[in-house]
C-alpha cells in the first residue's frame, strides 16, 4: 500500500508493508462558513454595539504571528458602524514577540491601517514602565499587565481559537496572559509546560491552563467583551463566538475540539505525522505536529514527523540551548530554566517513552542536537520494523500541525 505525504513543495510516497493495519486521520471542517451578515448579527445580539458606543473603547488584537482574521473583522465592523473605530484605541498583544514589521501591521489591520495607525499601541513585555502590577502568583512573582487595559473601561478582545500544544487552546485569556503581560510571568507560566500533562485540547488538569486561570483572577472584577473566531486549516471562518471572555472562549473551544480533534480506539506502533505549510518550514515549528500525535503512540513505538524544514532550524536560541542540556536530568546543566526550554524538555521526555524520528532536509547533526533521530528512508524503516514483528498498527495523521489525535483509553 502506497501513501502520499506532503513534503515541502513536493510529496513523499511511502510504502506500507503488507499486513499492517492502517488508520488515517485529518481535521474536519463544519458545514457553516461565517459571512459578514452572520457575524454582525451575532455581534449586535451579544451586546457588541454598546461597546462601540463607548467614548474610547480599547480593542486588543493579535500580532502577525497568529492567523486571526483581524483585518476582516475590523472591516466588517467599520462597514456597519462608520467612524466608530476612529474613537477606539488598539493594543497589539505581542506576548514575547517583537513589534510588528510594516508588512505585519498591514496584515493585521488591512486597508484600515493608515486610518487607524495613530491610535495603535504595541505591547512590550520587557517595558515594565508601560505596565502595572495586578497581583502576585503562586510562585511569588509579581504579575504585570499593560496599563492601557486598566485605563479603559470598555475592552474588546479579538482572538482566534485552535488547539495549542501545551496551553490546551489558543485564544481567550491568552490575549491578556501572555499577550499583554510581562516576560517574567510568561516564563513562569511556560516553565509549567515541562510537564507532559500540558497538552493539546486539555484544559482541566493542564498546569499551564490552570496558571492562566489563576492569573485571570487578578482582573476578575473587570468585564471583557470578546470576538473569538474558529477557522479551519484553510483560514475559512467556521464559527464566531461573541460575548463575555470566559463564555465565548469556552464555546469556541468546543467547536475547535470538534473540528481538529480525532479519536482512536487504541495506540499505534508507528504514527506518521505529515506537516503542511506554514508549520513545515522549520525545526522549531514542526514540534506542534509531534505534540498533536504523541499520545497515539504506544510505549516503545515511534512517531515519525515528515517535514522538509526548508527554512532550517527556525530558532537559534532554542537550538543553542540544546548544547548545554543535561538529558539525564532533563534540564539545563546550570539548572536555570530559560524561555523556550520547555520545547527541549518535552521532546527529551518523549524520547524516554517512544522513538522520535524526523524525515527532513536538515543535516543529521542538527536533527540530533534537539533530540530527534533523523530518518532518510521511511519505507525502508517500516519494512525493517515489520520484519522484526514490531509493526502491526500504523496511523497516518495528515496535516498533523492542525489534527490532534487522542486515544479513548487515554482520556
Amino acid at each position: 500500500m502506497d501513501i502520499s505525504l506532503a513534503y515541502g513543495k513536493a510529496t513523499r510516497i511511502v510504502t506500507i508493508p503488507d499486513g499492517v493495519e492502517v488508520d488515517t486521520f485529518i481535521s474536519r471542517g463544519i458545514d457553516t462558513i461565517i459571512d459578514r451578515a452572520t457575524f454582525l448579527e451575532r455581534f449586535a445580539a451579544s451586546g457588541g454595539e454598546r461597546l462601540l458606543d463607548a467614548p474610547f473603547p480599547l480593542m486588543i488584537v493579535n500580532d502577525g504571528y497568529r492567523h486571526t482574521p483581524t483585518a476582516r473583522i475590523l472591516a466588517w465592523l467599520n462597514s456597519a458602524y462608520p467612524e466608530r473605530l476612529d474613537r477606539a484605541d488598539f493594543l497589539i498583544a505581542t506576548g514575547t514577540h517583537p513589534a510588528p514589521t510594516e508588512p505585519q501591521y498591514r496584515g493585521i489591520f488591512g486597508d484600515l491601517y493608515d486610518q487607524l495607525k495613530s491610535r495603535i499601541l504595541v505591547h512590550d513585555c520587557r517595558d515594565l514602565e508601560s505596565m502595572e502590577v495586578v497581583g502576585r502568583d503562586r510562585f511569588g512573582g509579581e504579575v504585570y499587565l499593560n496599563k492601557a487595559v486598566l485605563e479603559h473601561d470598555n475592552v474588546l478582545i479579538i482572538g482566534s481559537v485552535e488547539p495549542h500544544y501545551f496551553a490546551g487552546f489558543t485564544g481567550g485569556r491568552k490575549s491578556l496572559f501572555p499577550g499583554v503581560s510581562d516576560l517574567a510571568t510568561t516564563e513562569r507560566n511556560h516553565n509549567l509546560a515541562n510537564s507532559l500533562d500540558a497538552r493539546p485540547m486539555r484544559l482541566r488538569g493542564n498546569p499551564v491552563a490552570q496558571h492562566f486561570e489563576e492569573l485571570m483572577t487578578f482582573v476578575e472584577t473587570r468585564e471583557f467583551y470578546t470576538v473569538q473566531i474558529v477557522m479551519d486549516a484553510d483560514h475559512n471562518i467556521r464559527e464566531v463566538c461573541c460575548g463575555s471572555l470566559n463564555d465565548a472562549f469556552a464555546r469556541a473551544c468546543e467547536v475547535a475540539a470538534r473540528m481538529y480533534g480525532c479519536t482512536a480506539d487504541d495506540t499505534y506502533d508507528v504514527v506518521l505525522c505529515e506537516m503542511r505549510p506554514p508549520l513545515d518550514k522549520n525545526l522549531y515549528q514542526l514540534q506542534k505536529g509531534l505534540e498533536n500525535c504523541r499520545s497515539a503512540v504506544h510505549a516503545g513505538g515511534a512517531a515519525i514527523v515528515v517535514s522538509a524544514c526548508e527554512e532550517g532550524v527556525g530558532s537559534e536560541h532554542f537550538f543553542n540551548q540544546a548544547l548545554t542540556w543535561d538529558r539525564h536530568k532533563n534540564r539545563p546543566k546550570d539548572g536555570i530554566l530559560r524561555f523556550g526550554s520547555h520545547k527541549l524538555s518535552r521532546v527529551n521526555a518523549m524520547t524516554r517513552r517512544i522513538d522520535v524520528l524526523l524525515h527532513s532536509e536538515l543535516p543529521h547533526h542538527s536533527v540530533k542536537q534537539v533530540f530527534y533521530e533523523p530518518i532518510d528512508d521511511i519505507t525502508h524503516y517500516l519494512a525493517e520494523r515489520r520484519a522484526s514483528h514490531d509493526l502491526d498498527r500504523l496511523a497516518v495523521v495528515y496535516d498533523a500541525g492542525h489534527t490532534v489525535v487522542t486515544v479513548n483509553k487515554d482520556n
